[in-house]
């Protein structure tokens, strides 16, 4: 998993800018693998490639000109394949992950990526090939000015930016576990040809098992490298009061008392990422939780969790990620929600 990008961190239940050391803030831990710098090269063809991911993109962050519905997305990515746009017939609509990967932490999302070389780049959704699991007449899209993840009707109108594979990058996107097809109105369909996640199945494929399980009470997700506690619960010993959900600071303070306390013999526990997070979201099922409480783990809640990450753009929320339906999103920090620690990983 690649970092977020976040560098700074921020206060319990507002804006200010605090410093890192001891917060166990995304800011602090820093957890995955280390940004390219410069992260994007413009290739002379109108293209630019995202050296973190392999991934090349159009340096035209709208090239059909005006929003589209979902369907009229596909089509129009299967019109540039049938006249070799920009030299290349193997243009895609990126999945979500390969459409989040663009997400960086910083308070204006448009503006970093307008100095990275794109241009025409738009505060609104996009649209990934990725159908929404647990309602098929939607689809995902990502906000390319804040990073939310959300599904949207099929009919809706959002903007497009193609994407194809190029040389490998620092790290390889996983598959988003979705592989399925469906059409505008959420009528499942056969694969070939639509253009869709399903079919294309972008990413590293997952390994069977996906998840294994320790001796000491602990998951190793084989896809990411990273070991997560067995109970999906707000878990610890009775000291660290578990089973609860907490506010953001909450959070923090449950993982700093699982290390005093060395939960599963361990001490090196943290919140994860908003990247990480993500990971234990399967596109391809209706509800993330009940499917994770099949491959070994206990008590994984169909609702929200936080992450370590602060979203920039308003600082008194944190990103959080819901493991029913997968939408990555904001909360205000007060708010109380679930925790799952984490530890491992690059």
């Amino acid at each position: 998993m690649p970092q977020t990008g976040q560098t700074a961190c921020y206060g319990a239940t507002g804006a200010a800018v605090i410093g890192c050391a001891g917060t166990g803030q995304d800011g602090e831990t820093a957890a995955g693998v280390t940004w390219p710098d410069p992260r994007f090269t413009e290739n002379g063809d109108r293209t630019i490639t995202d050296r973190l991911t392999g991934l090349v993109w159009t340096d035209d962050a709208n090239p059909a000109g005006a929003p589209l519905s979902w369907q009229a997305a596909l089509d129009y990515i299967k019109s540039l394949n049938s006249r070799n746009h920009l030299g290349h017939g193997d243009w895609r609509l990126p999945n979500v992950n390969e459409l989040a990967s663009l997400v960086n932490g910083q308070a204006n999302l448009v503006e970093w990526l307008q100095a990275g070389g794109f241009h025409h780049l738009l505060v609104d959704y996009y649209w990934s090939s990725t159908t929404y699991a647990s309602y098929a007449a939607n689809a995902w899209s990502v906000g390319i000015y804040g990073g939310i993840v959300a599904g949207h009707d099929k009919a809706d109108g959002f903007y497009v930016w193609p994407v194809r594979r190029g040389e490998p990058g620092n790290v390889s996107l996983p598959q988003t576990g979705q592989t399925a097809c469906s059409d505008g109105s959420g009528a499942a369909v056969a694969c070939a040809g639509t253009g869709q996640d399903g079919e294309s199945r972008a990413g590293v494929p997952w390994p069977g098992p996906r998840f294994v399980e320790n001796a000491d009470g602990t998951l190793s997700d084989r896809l990411t490298g990273l070991a997560w506690s067995r109970d999906g619960m707000a878990p610890g010993p009775d000291a660290c009061l578990p089973g609860k959900r907490r506010s953001l600071q909450g959070a923090f303070h449950l993982v700093a008392c699982l290390n005093a306390s060395r939960y599963l013999g361990r001490n090196d526990w943290r919140l994860p990422n908003r990247g990480e997070l993500a990971t234990l979201v399967n596109r391809g099922q209706a509800d993330s939780a009940a499917w994770l409480n099949t491959q070994g783990f206990a008590r994984a809640q169909s609702a929200s969790y936080w992450s370590s990450s602060t979203f920039v753009y308003a600082a008194s929320n944190g990103w959080s990620v819901n493991l029913h339906d997968g939408a990555v999103t904001t909360c205000a920090k007060p708010h109380d929600i679930f925790v799952w620690p984490v530890r491992g990983g690059q």
